[in-house]
């Protein structure tokens, strides 16, 4: 049977490319389609919802380009640059059409700002008629990152079950299970519609790491062969589940210097960093409201308020 996907078609045993227009972004995005030539689950896997993630977008992209329909059971669908503006503006976090942040605003509004339009086309076209979503991400143009993986809890203890057991073969080492932290997520928003889903995170910085990209295409190909989408065996993983996951956000712009390194495990009161003003007086200092593991680190001086700092991750 033809797999329609937006405007595209895949035949089974076709691979196809092409781009979609779409609401909200000027430049069409790209998308591979895998129809494999058994039957088996349909699979979304996303890159660029934050334009300036290098290498997950690199590693979705290989992904597109080498996955073939012939070893497939079922159809995979890769969209490797969702937000195309966002990726040749260089823009950090947010649409460069509205200044908002593509993954806070899932599922989306068809009469929405760009941001808004844009996920609700995603949603509809690609997140409702998958199973599964995949969702590769990482350190932004300004943040430091330990590769990480979050799955949505959304009280139903089977899907949640199943998210987690996802989130553990992929095998990056820390598992967060985030309970509405992160509200307009993808992976969030797919979860609530009843899909299993999940996001990862590795590389950083603006920088496109050839090892992060494989780190995250490693995890994809030991997913989809438990999935039953690839054949062999699933490689074993050790992971560790956090069931806390603390964002610190600015609360009046200056300069921001941390002091914590990205990956330090830090205890409740401990100092954090400093926000400063324009000549250098500190306006704010930032303390540990709970202990855990700084997951991710902001690293740039320019900080303005409600920007995000950093996160802790911890397992009570």
């Amino acid at each position: 049977m033809t797999w329609h996907f937006g405007t595209l078609a895949a035949e089974p045993g076709q691979r196809v490319h092409g781009t979609l227009d779409a609401p909200g972004v000027n430049t069409p995005i790209p998308v591979f389609l895998i129809h494999g030539v058994a039957p088996g689950p349909t699979v979304l896997i996303l890159g660029g919802i934050h334009g300036c993630e290098y290498s997950s977008i690199d590693a979705a992209l290989q992904l597109g380009r080498t996955l073939q329909p012939e070893t497939v059971h079922g159809r995979v669908a890769v969209l490797p640059i969702v937000n195309t503006d966002s990726f040749f503006a260089r823009s950090i976090y947010v649409h460069p059409g509205d200044g908002k942040n593509l993954n806070r605003s899932f599922p989306g509004a068809a009469d929405g700002t760009d941001a808004e339009r844009l996920a609700d086309f995603i949603y509809r076209t690609a997140i409702q008629p998958a199973d599964v979503l995949m969702d590769l991400h990482g350190g932004d143009m300004i943040e430091a990152l330990v590769p990480f993986s979050i799955y949505h809890v959304t009280g139903d203890a089977r899907l949640d079950q199943a998210a987690e057991d996802l989130a553990r073969t992929f095998g990056i080492p820390y598992v967060i299970a985030s309970r509405g932290q992160v509200p307009g997520s993808t992976y969030g928003a797919a979860a609530e519609a009843g899909k299993l889903a999940l996001i990862a995170e590795a590389g950083q910085q603006g920088i496109l790491s050839r090892e992060a990209s494989a780190q995250l295409q490693t995890g994809v190909h030991n997913c989809l062969r438990k999935l039953g989408v690839l054949s062999g065996e699933v490689e074993p993983t050790q992971t560790q589940v956090l069931q806390q996951f603390d964002w610190y956000r600015a609360d009046t712009a200056g300069l921001w210097y941390p002091a914590v390194s990205c990956g330090d495990t830090v205890t409740a009161g401990q100092t954090l960093g400093r926000i400063c003003d324009l000549f250098g007086e500190p306006l704010r200092t930032v303390t540990a409201q709970t202990g855990g593991k700084v997951l991710f680190l902001v690293t740039s001086l320019a900080i303005n308020g409600n920007d995000p700092l950093l996160a802790l991750g911890d397992a009570r």
